[in-house]
């Protein structure tokens, strides 16, 4: 077996290394990326569930105030349904996106 010179073991044990680190340089860039993706991800999603749970808490007062408060039941009621009190006259117009115009007119 012959000899490597130390001169050329000694290249290819630094070019060994700059390889090995320009690999690793690449991933730790590839996996930084990922982790900015899943960042942004986890912030959209922060913001999500933010927006969800202050829904959820307007939507538990409006359940709560419908079940205690007499008046707004009535308001709800006229409102929603279209309900009216005792000798009440009620009118019913059409709104503008149900009204079907003939080619005639």
């Amino acid at each position: 077996m012959s000899k490597v010179p130390k001169k050329a073991l000694t290249i290819i044990i630094i070019m060994s290394a700059s390889f090995a680190i320009v690999y690793l340089l690449i991933q730790i860039n590839f996996a930084y990326e990922e982790f900015l993706h899943w960042k942004s991800k986890e912030e959209f999603l922060e913001k999500k569930l933010n927006k969800l749970q202050t829904e959820a808490i307007e939507h538990r007062r409006f359940l709560d105030q419908l079940r205690t408060d007499p008046e707004f039941q009535d308001a709800v009621a006229r409102k929603e349904l279209g309900y009216g009190k005792k000798e009440e006259l009620l009118y019913r117009f059409p709104k503008e996106k149900d009204i079907v115009l003939s080619p005639n007119q």
